[in-house]
């Protein structure tokens, strides 16, 4: 087999390890890389590297992104060493540099009558937002939420493939539930898919999401995203005494990164429900 065919059987061999959205950002990596080299990646040193990654940060890139490229990297070539196509891993002594981590940025109670107000008689609208901030899902697992996963009796929702393909159930109240109903049942389409696009042929776009929270933030006059809500929910929960663990089962966090950046969020509300009542 060609060297150059083991980026694509990396995918293959990978699939089942990674989101298929992980694994097409390595593979953009490697080419991204061999690109601007001109070279194939089985021919690239270490120095070829550590100039490449320089080169990233004076185009602008922003250090995490060149963390997380630097990681699709090593993955990639350590992947070669396990598959024999390689002898010599030159990523292997590259350090992945620390960031410093900012606190998640989440809306206050007020911001949140503001959003909810601006969408005022937007049914469509609302819902997303309700949903959003009630169960605290990923924008990526939203799009794929479908119909037959709604419980209606325990009010949940099952995320059958959440990040890593793992699933977890996440609750919803009774605001969530009445505007989610409603929407549902407006609807004249045989879509599996809780959230449609307006044409009523397919799901929701990330596209159509994110452009509607630009809007958002053009007419409040701070910012709003969908991850913003996903940070909010975990934060006003932490305002009202639910534990840390439980947080963190229903916002599904899968690695030790998430779990200490969402303590630093934790403690923050606490903190600060502590200091009203001071």
């Amino acid at each position: 087999m060609e060297k150059s065919k083991y980026i694509e059987k990396f995918k293959v061999d990978y699939e089942f390890r990674l989101a298929p959205s992980t694994i097409s950002d390595y593979q953009q990596t490697v080419r991204q890389m061999q690109d601007n080299m001109e070279k194939s990646f089985d021919i690239i040193t270490k120095k070829d590297i550590r100039n490449w990654l320089i080169t990233l940060e004076e185009n602008g890139y922003k250090r995490n992104s060149i963390n997380k490229k630097l990681i699709g990297l090593k993955t990639f070539y350590q992947y070669c060493i396990e598959e024999g196509v390689l002898t010599k891993n030159p990523v292997k002594e590259i350090p992945i540099p620390k960031i410093m981590e900012t606190m998640p940025r989440y809306l206050t109670k007020k911001q949140i009558s503001s959003l909810l107000a601006l969408v005022e008689g937007r049914l469509y609208e609302r819902t997303i937002i309700e949903v959003l901030y009630a169960t605290g899902v990923r924008i990526s697992e939203l799009i794929k939420m479908k119909k037959e996963d709604i419980n209606w009796s325990e009010r949940s929702i099952l995320i059958s493939e959440g990040k890593g393909k793992k699933s977890r159930i996440v609750l919803f109240n009774l605001g969530c539930a009445q505007y989610l109903y409603e929407y549902l049942n407006s609807r004249t389409d045989q879509l599996p898919y809780v959230f449609i696009n307006q044409q009523g042929t397919n799901k929701i776009y990330v596209q159509k999401i994110t452009a509607l929270f630009r809007s958002y933030s053009k007419h409040l006059g701070f910012r709003v995203t969908p991850h913003m809500l996903r940070h909010t929910f975990a934060a006003h929960l932490a305002e009202r005494g639910m534990p840390l663990e439980s947080i963190q089962q229903l916002l599904g966090h899968e690695t030790t990164h998430s779990t200490q950046l969402y303590a630093k969020l934790y403690n923050q509300a606490r903190k600060e429900i502590y200091d009203n009542w001071m």
